[in-house]
């Protein structure tokens, strides 16, 4: 019995059913993932499956922040700061170490 299964059974949590998804990988990814699998004890579906959630939560976290700080200057409340002003401010702060 695999580590996810059991895991599953003894937290009482149903296991989920899954979606087929095809995804071609290059062959030298393939045995990454085969490699991780078998250090793991997990199939390398729920290598792939894993990672997915994690690009997937971490996308998402970024377009809820992006949302949430567009909608804060358009409500005025940040400041922003042009490039230009901030590359000033890294030339002044990296001339100012130069210097002394």
């Amino acid at each position: 019995m695999r580590y996810n299964t059991m895991y599953h059974i003894a937290n009482r949590s149903p296991v989920m059913s899954k979606d087929t998804v095809a995804v071609r990988v290059d062959p030298d990814l393939r045995q990454r993932l085969d490699k991780l699998a078998d250090a793991f004890g997990q199939t390398r579906s729920s290598i792939i499956n894993d990672a997915l959630r994690q690009y997937a939560d971490h996308q998402e976290w970024q377009v809820t922040l992006i949302a949430e700080r567009v909608k804060s200057i358009e409500a005025g409340e940040e400041v922003l700061i042009s490039h230009e002003d901030v590359l000033a401010a890294f030339d002044k702060r990296f001339a100012d170490k130069q210097a002394g």
